[in-house]
């Protein structure tokens, strides 16, 4: 919509620049005679005589629609880069820098929109990427967690001997067990079997009733 306007501001930007022309060197384009067009002349111009206010009117609209144009092109040139020798531009330079600005900021948007849509398809392949990581790590620390559970199982099982505690019936047992092989080791030790000292008789352990 935008650049329509403006290819309309410029052809009545050359129209005004050629009429412009004509009107200065005191010619304008010239017609072929036509009966016709002679007759609605003069036709048109007896109903201009009864009605004089209409030239006038029509000279206030002129003007107020040349008016309108200068505004627009005065809010054009804030919009269009124009260079520092800006106040040179005619109007019909000012509306073809406008199409060419309007050129590469369409370019500029297709480049910006190609763009977005590349980190949005990044943005989608990472969180995607993000997700299957941590499935994994989840899956990694239920294993750790399940292979620690049976390595504390596995290590209760096992019996600790240092750290066995005994009732007073089963360290009597043990006490009275150690005590007969220490009176035997005595005896022996008491004997002598080489013929010097008296020969060493052994008494057999008491048998079991």
């Amino acid at each position: 919509m935008e650049l329509n306007s403006l290819l309309i501001l410029l052809e009545a930007a050359e129209y005004l620049e050629r009429r412009d022309r004509e009107a200065e060197h005191g010619y304008a384009s010239v017609l072929p005679f036509d009966g016709d067009f002679a007759r609605k002349k003069t036709k048109a111009a007896g109903l201009v005589r009864k009605a004089p206010n209409n030239r006038s009117s029509h000279n206030e609209l002129e003007k107020h629609r040349r008016a309108k144009l200068r505004l627009y092109l005065e809010q054009l040139k804030q919009l269009v880069p124009l260079g520092p020798d800006s106040t040179r531009h005619t109007t019909l330079s000012l509306l073809k820098r406008a199409k060419m600005h309007i050129k590469k900021l369409e370019e500029q948007d297709r480049r910006a929109l190609s763009i977005k849509e590349q980190l949005q398809r990044e943005h989608r392949f990472l969180k995607r990427r993000l997700e299957q990581l941590s499935m994994q790590s989840l899956e990694r620390v239920r294993t750790d967690s399940t292979g620690s559970a049976v390595s504390t199982d596995d290590s209760e099982q096992e019996v600790d001997v240092e750290g066995m505690e005994f009732g007073p019936g089963e360290l009597d047992s043990v006490g009275s067990s150690s005590d007969v092989d220490d009176h035997y080791s005595l005896q022996s030790g008491g004997c002598s079997d080489g013929g010097y000292g008296p020969p060493c008789r052994r008494p057999g352990r008491p048998g079991l009733s």
